[in-house]
């Protein structure tokens, strides 16, 4: 009977290892931009100076899977590029590049993506720089925290300055029986979004109550982690140095999310990308280029 469940587990680890090494020859990641921001590096990186003032860019990205595409994050809302008062005083603070071509649809463009062709669009976290578009992907499913969702509703106090509700408000349906406008995936933990180890999201609270990340598993480049804005420079990691404690909701939570991407590193020879870090973003390949 033990020799039997054996033989069986081992049958389907093997399968599983097919399947994700069959999914791992046809993935491509894409790596987009949705313009740039204008910042201390202080605000970033604690006891990094905040003058002078530097540009970085505001990276999302697309994963082309056989059974689907993922977007990971959304950028600034497009509703930038017409009207900067949407933001508010966060305009002026930021500075965002804000022209035309950055829309996310003329950068889907270059892969020959539209919003509807989506099947599931994962948010780090709800900020207006990570969340601004999510409500342009009515036909996809949204993969978030349900903390995170909570948070950007009614947010804690102290933590509520970076949600935009305007960003996030079509995905609710006001006046109905259930809540959600469109399909949703509200996580309380890490979720395998094919069921075959290529595309796993995990919880990490750190920036966030409900940040998480997103580890994708490529046939030639192997894992890459995109860490959303747990991770703002490739040196935080390297060097375990912190963000300013005011985008630290949990700032234990972000260094433990520095070690687990240290441990993937180490025993799997993960990559990680961030959204923020100027010149990692210049070193990568753009879009219509790919890793695979």
């Amino acid at each position: 009977m033990m020799r039997k469940a054996i033989a069986a587990l081992a049958t389907f680890a093997s399968a599983a290892t097919l399947s994700a090494a069959s999914y791992a020859q046809d993935i491509k990641l894409y790596a987009f931009s949705s313009g740039a921001l204008t910042i201390g590096r202080g605000v970033l990186q604690n006891n990094a100076p905040m003058t002078p003032e530097i540009q970085v860019p505001v990276g999302f990205y697309v994963v082309r899977h056989p059974r689907g595409i993922v977007v990971f994050d959304t950028g600034n809302n497009d509703k930038i590029i017409t009207d900067p008062s949407y933001w508010g005083e966060a305009f002026k603070a930021m500075k965002p590049v804000n022209t035309p071509d950055i829309a996310i649809d003329a950068q889907l463009q270059k892969i020959g993506v539209r919003p509807d062709d989506v099947t599931y669009v994962v948010v780090s976290h709800l900020h207006l720089d990570h969340g601004g578009n999510v409500a342009k992907f009515p036909k996809s499913t949204i993969v978030v925290q349900k903390s995170e969702i909570q948070n950007a509703f009614w947010p804690e106090p102290g933590t509520g300055g970076p949600y935009m509700l305007g960003d996030f408000l079509p995905l609710r349906a006001p006046g109905a029986d259930f809540p959600n406008a469109v399909k949703m995936l509200q996580l309380d933990g890490d979720r395998d979004l094919f069921g075959d180890g290529t595309l796993v999201v995990k919880r990490a609270v750190g920036h966030t109550p409900g940040s998480q990340m997103m580890t994708v598993r490529l046939k030639n480049k192997g894992p890459v982690i995109l860490t959303g804005d747990n991770v703002y420079f490739r040196e935080n990691v390297e060097k375990n140095l912190p963000p300013n404690i005011v985008l630290a909701y949990s700032p234990s939570g972000i260094l433990s999310a520095y070690e687990w991407i240290r441990f993937m590193m180490a025993t799997e020879k993960a990559d990680f990308m961030t959204a923020h870090d100027p010149d990692a973003f210049k070193a990568m390949k753009k879009a219509p280029e790919f890793y695979d």
